[in-house]
């Protein structure tokens, strides 16, 4: 089984993903096939970080580079690709090169601002050596507040041969995040409620809490509260809740209450959200409350209802409940002839 090392260096120094930390270990060297290093430009802000932390003047033009080792005595195929810096499901960061799904308050996705090099799309290194690859940079011309989050990734590509076709997999991956900042000026994010409607979340019935960060600065050491109840006599309350979490600039959230195998029955609901966190630029706390109320239709929720996952039958236990009928039944019938006997 291959396995998959993930490195990032995750901008103004937030672990957004679930990743190590951005200083790779001797043991973990051995093991990796490759390494990535930024080469500094002198717009570097922040020169002691070992990522993209930079500031361009508008509408100017710059070259990012990156150093890719070959620690290996073969050849090697890497795939580089620039991405876009969004918030997942549940919160915390995540990367994709598409700029669907992107908050509409994103103005310049860093895929529309930043190009690779034609050649640095598929880099081929040779044994024990390196190489430089590089991206360009044209800066918006109007001058943004803010900042612009994403990342540069690089995955090794393995080829195994089979007998008439050759599959392609993921080995070792690392992403170095690019952090653009805009004029330096006060920046608080601002969360506003969306909807919340039916989805499924792990295959189940869930209701998810949209909410919007509308502005680009970056809520870190967040914790979710998400409570929804069902008006009625048979109230059903589900609960959200998670820390030391983090929200993207420019970014939707959906907060997922799953109902399990439960069925999601249709009515009307109470939402009420808690988010704490902290603002990145100046550290200071800020919570967000929203108290809603929304109704979930017949068709609505027998829909998703429909496309979940049903709850595993659990046929050894039929099994044993006949077995068990069957041993009573022969307990109790050599119990009367015993008597008859006696």
């Amino acid at each position: 089984m291959l396995k998959t090392i993930i490195k990032a260096s995750l901008a103004l120094g937030i672990s957004w993903l679930a990743f190590n930390s951005n200083t790779v270990s001797a043991n973990q060297v051995q093991r990796a096939d490759f390494e990535v290093q930024p080469i500094q430009n002198t717009e570097q802000v922040d020169k002691s970080m070992n990522y993209f932390d930079v500031r361009f003047k508008p509408g100017s033009t710059r070259t990012l580079r990156m150093r890719v080792q070959n620690f290996t005595d073969h050849p090697i195929t890497l795939e580089s690709t620039l991405e876009n810096g969004m918030t997942q499901e549940g919160g915390d960061m995540k990367f994709q090169t598409s700029a669907t799904g992107l908050d509409a308050s994103l103005k310049h996705p860093l895929t529309t601002i930043a190009k690779l090099a034609p050649t640095d799309h598929k880099i081929h290194i040779d044994p024990q050596s390196a190489t430089i690859v590089s991206a360009t940079v044209k800066m918006p011309t109007e001058e943004f507040r803010g900042m612009i989050a994403g990342g540069w990734r690089f995955k090794q590509i393995l080829k195994n041969k089979g007998n008439q076709s050759q599959s392609v997999t993921s080995h070792y991956a690392y992403l170095m995040s690019i952090n653009l900042r805009g004029k330096p000026c006060r920046i608080y994010p601002e969360l506003k409620y969306t909807e919340t409607k039916p989805m499924l979340a792990d295959g189940h019935p869930a209701l998810g809490i949209k909410l919007r960060n509308t502005q680009p600065m970056i809520i870190k050491d967040v914790a979710f509260k998400a409570v929804i109840t069902k008006k009625g006599l048979f109230k059903n309350k589900q609960v959200f809740e998670k820390e030391k979490s983090s929200i993207a600039p420019n970014s939707t959230v959906v907060l997922p209450l799953s109902w399990q195998y439960r069925t999601l029955r249709p009515g009307t609901y109470h939402v009420n959200v808690e988010v704490t966190g902290q603002n990145f630029w100046n550290q200071l706390p800020m919570t967000w409350h929203f108290k809603e109320t929304f109704k979930v239709t017949q068709k609505g929720g027998r829909k998703i209802n429909q496309k979940a996952s049903k709850r595993p039958i659990n046929r050894w236990g039929i099994v044993s409940a006949i077995s068990g009928t069957g041993l009573m039944a022969a307990s109790y019938g050599l119990y009367r002839q015993l008597r008859r006997r006696g």
